[in-house]
């Protein structure tokens, strides 16, 4: 396994827990008013706060377009799950396409998060930042995966063509001594 993947694999359980964590605090928020959520560091800094806004439910797209009471206004912290488990679970398959799949995926999920982000300022959750900082590091770790990827030599049925570092120019490559 090469280390653009694991850096993707453990940035993907990365931002699973982030997210398990924002469902975490939405639920708590949901259930009771009260609830100070500890990553409520300022009135600005604030988790509850942002995960209460119009944009923390169906990436800001579903209230307007399908109304509130639609089936895929979740909180946006469940299609962060559901992301990043697909990046996790497709990651182990050294294919060029599936990884052009997760990048697709990784930087749509990325720009959503940009985008909600950006609308919801000044209001700003700790937890949503990390999440989305490892979304970015996601990408570009992604990147320089589907980048090596495109560099290998493959056989006609796909698999990679070993390389070696010495020159194969010696015409006296292997000499047995007695």
């Amino acid at each position: 396994m090469a280390c653009s993947s694991v850096l993707t694999t453990s940035l993907s359980l990365t931002g699973i827990l982030l997210s398990l964590s924002s469902l975490y605090i939405t639920t708590m928020l949901s259930k009771d008013k009260n609830f100070v959520a500890p990553c409520d560091l300022s009135p600005t800094l604030s988790c509850s706060s942002f995960l209460s806004t119009p944009y923390s439910t169906g990436l800001g797209l579903v209230r307007p377009l399908l109304g509130e009471d639609h089936s895929a206004n979740l909180p946006n912290s469940v299609f962060s799950i559901v992301v990043f488990t697909i990046i996790f679970a497709t990651n182990f398959f050294s294919n060029q396409l599936v990884t052009s799949l997760m990048l697709g995926l990784a930087t749509t999920s990325l720009l959503f998060n940009t985008t909600i982000s950006l609308i919801s300022l000044p209001v700003m959750c700790p937890i949503s930042l990390t999440s989305l900082v490892t979304t970015m590091l996601m990408v570009l770790t992604i990147m320089c995966q589907k980048r090596s990827l495109d560099t290998e030599r493959k056989d006609k049925y796909g698999y990679s063509i070993p390389t070696t570092t010495t020159n194969n120019n010696n015409k006296k490559g292997f000499k047995k001594f007695i």
